[in-house]
């Protein structure tokens, strides 16, 4: 994404697709990609910096489910939406190993 600074420790895969953010209330959200520290995500309504919810998605059929808390957030360039860095803060284990699997498999 252009202007977004990289900061990532992970390697992160592209995605698409919709998704629900949870925090104080239920916010839509697109998923652009996908760590195992954080996501990207692109919404249309601003998330606060430093803001805890939950992430909910489907990894290629497998249910996955996260805290998250938003460490950045800014406007898209070009765009009316906004980008927002989430660093993935806690996960069941069986959410972890979806997530390493997806990322496994995403890498081949």
């Amino acid at each position: 994404m252009a202007g977004f600074e990289e900061r990532r420790k992970s390697p992160r895969v592209a995605v698409g697709g919709h998704y629900v953010c949870q925090a104080e209330q239920r916010v839509p959200v697109r998923l652009l990609d996908i760590s195992a520290g954080g996501a990207l995500l692109q919404t249309d309504e601003p998330l606060p910096v430093g803001a805890v919810g939950k992430l909910r998605l489907s990894l290629v059929g497998t249910p996955f489910e996260s805290a998250v808390e938003v460490r950045r957030e800014e406007t898209a360039a070009g765009v009316r939406a906004r980008l927002a860095g989430v660093s993935i803060v806690a996960t069941q284990p069986r959410d972890r190993e979806a997530l390493e699997d997806f990322l496994r498999r995403a890498g081949s």
